[in-house]
């Protein structure tokens, strides 16, 4: 493999782990006494500072930008990305770790069918399997979890499917936008957002604890800025299909931390529903990767 490549794919695992991070450190924030609005507001404020410097030190200042283009970045941050994270997060209060992550995963599977529903897009042999894996895992995570969490499944479903049409209409924002300037106003348009929940139901307040501050620290350093700049700096070296694919191993890490620091476990259904998952996921990436004369 070409130096380029390897340091690309180094790169997209060090993204993909911190990204896995994030439910773990929230689960954390919980603990350490932090509020859902209250940890992502930190989240998103200090990550949106330290995306904005990265962004003008690079070169990539987001200002330079046409108003239209910044309008509808801000509103991708400030509703769909806040939306999805704010269902994500609400999940974890009360459904384990590794299946609130497992779940979120359905979400390429989500993206082949919606591209086919309202896009009118080809779904080859391959993606249909992966269709069917995917959900046939859906059902075997949420059959294994208790009924009594209704609400929170509710949740963690919606945070996928939040989070498909928000790549569905990212897709025609982002081609026309440089990567690291865009990423840095979708990050402060969800930290505008966030600022106002969390001030609304009286959250906008300073951790209280020493470990309150180190997970809003850690949440807007691994799993937000550190996680976005790898990915975004090692897509070019691999490939958008690559990097997609080897992003699976997000939540790997995810399931590994849970299970090690938080206790979590889950029911043999509920492991080999989280199996088809990730396999649904490998496919459906496997088969962009694959397709004869796709381009990076």
């Amino acid at each position: 493999m070409p130096s380029r490549q390897l340091t690309g794919t180094a790169m997209v695992l060090a993204s993909a782990t911190g990204f896995g991070s994030l439910a773990i450190l929230a689960k954390l924030g919980y603990r350490a006494g932090l509020g859902a609005q209250q940890a992502l507001a930190f989240r998103f404020l200090l990550a949106a500072v330290g995306m904005l410097a990265l962004a003008f030190f690079l070169g990539q200042n987001p200002m330079r930008l046409k108003r239209n283009q910044l309008v509808a970045l801000l509103a991708m941050g400030a509703i769909g990305y806040c939306a999805q994270s704010l269902t994500y997060f609400l999940a974890l209060r009360s459904l384990p770790a590794s299946l609130v992550v497992l779940i979120a995963y359905i979400y390429p599977s989500l993206v082949v069918l919606a591209g086919w529903l309202f896009l009118h897009r080809s779904v080859s042999s391959k993606h249909l399997v992966a269709l069917a894996a995917s959900f046939a895992g859906l059902v075997m995570l949420v059959g294994g979890a208790h009924f009594q969490l209704a609400w929170a499944l509710i949740l963690a479903i919606a945070s996928p499917v939040i989070y498909t049409g928000y790549i569905l209409v990212g897709e025609r924002v982002m081609g026309t936008v440089p990567a690291l300037a865009a990423s840095a106003v979708i990050i402060t348009g969800a930290a505008i957002s966030f600022c106002v929940l969390a001030a609304i139901t009286n959250q906008l307040a300073l951790p209280a604890t020493p470990d309150g501050w180190a997970v809003a620290v850690g949440l807007a350093l691994f799993p937000t800025m550190l996680a976005i700049s790898l990915f975004l700096a090692g897509l070019p070296r691999v490939g958008a299909a690559r990097a997609a694919l080897l992003s699976t191993w997000e939540p790997v890490v995810t399931v590994g931390l849970a299970v090690v620091l938080l206790g979590d476990r889950l029911s043999l259904v509920q492991v080999l529903g989280g199996a088809l998952v990730l396999i649904a996921v490998v496919v459906v990436q496997g088969a962009q990767l694959w397709k004869p004369g796709a381009s990076a």
